[in-house]
């Protein structure tokens, strides 16, 4: 049931350092996801003092809209994170794993729209 594969993203800055915004497609390449991912890399060990845990990068992934369930939300969520490391990984910088984050739906339902806005299905890019 699990598939090991990556779903396919579009991914695009945002206009705030570090954040990027991604549609994730399913393998019809329909959009059912939107995303924002924001790296978080920790500071140089040069400016931390000597007993500093050592900890290791990861990418904060914020689920704006989703077509998840309790049914396939482990394996999105799979298929989202080794996606997301892949393309995220460089030879200087290796990201451990991904932190998923769902807004609120008390939040989202303030927001201008929320009810009323369905999946963009528009690239990102």
């Amino acid at each position: 049931m699990v598939k090991n594969n990556a779903y396919d993203l579009r991914l695009a800055k945002t206009l705030f350092e570090n954040t990027y915004a991604a549609h994730v497609l399913n393998d019809n390449k329909d959009v059912i996801g939107k995303l924002r991912i924001v790296p978080s890399i920790p500071l140089d060990r040069s400016v931390l003092p000597e007993n500093a845990p050592v900890v290791s990068p990861f990418l904060l992934v914020i689920v704006d809209d989703a077509d998840i369930n309790k049914d396939n939300l482990i394996d999105f969520e799979e298929r989202v994170s080794y996606a997301l490391l892949k393309r995220f990984s460089t030879e200087t910088v290796a990201f451990q794993h991904c932190q998923f984050y769902y807004p609120s739906p008390a939040f989202i339902f303030e927001q201008p729209g929320a009810t009323d806005t369905p999946l963009d299905p528009t690239p990102v890019m």
